[in-house]
């Protein structure tokens, strides 16, 4: 299945125009970090909790020059959660576009708590962070 464009539901365009003005960065930037937060989530996001009333955005400006990368994770995701790729790609790319903006801006009030979504690399800054401060002393 090819598509150009995407509906997000309203209350994820909302939520992300309100992430920019906390962090200064674009909803292009937002809903591709949105989009990692949601394939990182187990659970199937469904596509009937989010209306299609918001900003539609190109698909293309969205993904930009990784296209072809997060197409990849979308259809990995779907075959991992036995649900046909052909089929259920744009439906699927809707949910956890809607499911991350949601989420991200659960999670950020501004641009420092970015590292909060990279429990990954959270221990480290948290040791870094702990030994900068008994250096400051």
């Amino acid at each position: 299945m090819s598509f150009q464009r995407i509906r997000l539901s309203k209350g994820a365009t909302v939520r992300l125009h309100m992430l920019k003005g906390r962090t200064g960065l674009t909803p292009n930037i937002l809903s591709r970090i949105a989009l990692c937060c949601s394939l990182n989530d187990p659970l199937i996001p469904d596509p009937a909790d989010y209306d299609e009333e918001g900003q539609e955005i190109n698909r293309y400006t969205l993904t930009g020059e990784w296209d072809a990368f997060f197409m990849a994770l979308l259809r990995e995701r779907c075959l991992e959660d036995n649900l046909d790729p052909d089929e259920d790609l744009l439906l699927q790319f809707k949910a956890h576009l809607n499911r991350g903006a949601y989420f991200v801006f659960s999670q950020v009030k501004d641009i420092s708590d970015f590292q909060n979504l990279l429990p990954v690399y959270q221990d480290r800054w948290e040791i870094q962070s702990s030994s900068e401060q008994v250096h400051d002393i």
